[in-house]
């Protein structure tokens, strides 16, 4: 595939490294604030990045456009068609607002790619499988076992039974002891944590359901009654998840709320109840002094 034919930010991304160092301050730039990037001129994004505008200039002509007006038309064809889809390395030379613009950038572009490319009818029916089950099981290790712990915590509201394990040993005879019409919730992006392929096995042959929160194709993904693929956004045998763990995240809130609303007004009351009773744990209100 040809430059002509890239996104922006497909470009940014093969050709960073071939990059001056001045030239990665204008690519960040446009990475992290691309919508504003539309509405400035050349000196304008150039001051804006720290830099010249020559430098503006043989970044557009680096990445392939013939100047500044193409590279401009090119972005907003870029940003029309959605987020920046790349992982931006963060160094040792960057500054900590640089380091938040490029986190941010990430997270914008793994949510995009989240809404864009998970299946949502598949999401639609373990919503529906959740709702209607008598007890919920949540499974994770390592940074998933957070989100399974985070699953517990949202999913306990909705007046159902819900646990959650991040031992081994506890998710093996947690698994063995689901029957049909129970829901193991399993927790893994890779899909490959041998600990979570055991449980949820465990649970299958129990005639559990198993939702499995985890990347699209993997042996988790092939193993569970309804899978919820993710799209591949980071390498977590490379880098801290953090990405990875946002999505699953989200994906749990997004559960949450329909499981909410498939169970009805009668919830109601008992969310505005456990809401009154948080009033126990938090100080009144400070009234100000005369």
């Amino acid at each position: 595939m040809g430059r002509e034919e890239r996104s922006v930010f497909d470009r940014i991304s093969t050709f960073r490294d071939g990059m001056r160092p001045s030239e990665r301050k204008v690519a960040d730039f446009v990475a992290a604030q691309p919508d504003n990037v539309l509405t400035l001129g050349i000196s304008a994004l150039a001051s804006a990045s720290g830099v010249s505008d020559p430098t503006v200039l043989r970044f557009c002509r680096f990445i392939g456009f013939n100047g500044y007006q193409d590279f401009k038309l090119g972005l907003a064809r870029s940003v029309a068609l959605g987020a920046p889809s790349f992982r931006q390395d963060i160094g040792p030379e960057d500054s900590v607002p640089a380091i938040a613009n490029k986190v941010c950038a990430q997270t914008v572009a793994a949510l995009a790619e989240l809404r864009s490319k998970v299946d949502w009818l598949q999401v639609e029916r373990a919503i529906a499988v959740l709702s209607a089950a008598s007890r919920i099981e949540c499974h994770g290790v390592g940074a998933s076992g957070a989100v399974a712990i985070d699953a517990q915590n949202k999913l306990f509201r909705l007046d159902v039974p819900v646990a959650a394990y991040v031992d081994p040993h506890m998710q093996v005879m947690s698994a063995a002891s689901l029957v049909a019409g129970d829901v193991l919730m399993a927790f893994s992006y890779t899909g490959r944590a041998r600990e979570i392929l055991n449980s949820a096995g465990i649970a299958r042959q129990q005639g559990a359901f198993v939702v499995a929160v985890t990347m699209a194709g993997t042996p988790l993904a092939q193993l569970a009654t309804h899978p919820i693929g993710l799209p591949f956004i980071e390498d977590t045998e490379q880098y801290t998840p953090m990405l990875s763990r946002l999505l699953q995240l989200v994906v749990v809130d997004i559960l949450e709320i329909g499981i909410a609303l498939c169970r009805g007004p009668s919830l109601s009351f008992r969310l505005r109840r456990m809401k009154d009773a948080l009033s126990l744990v938090r100080e009144p209100n400070a009234t100000a002094e005369p």
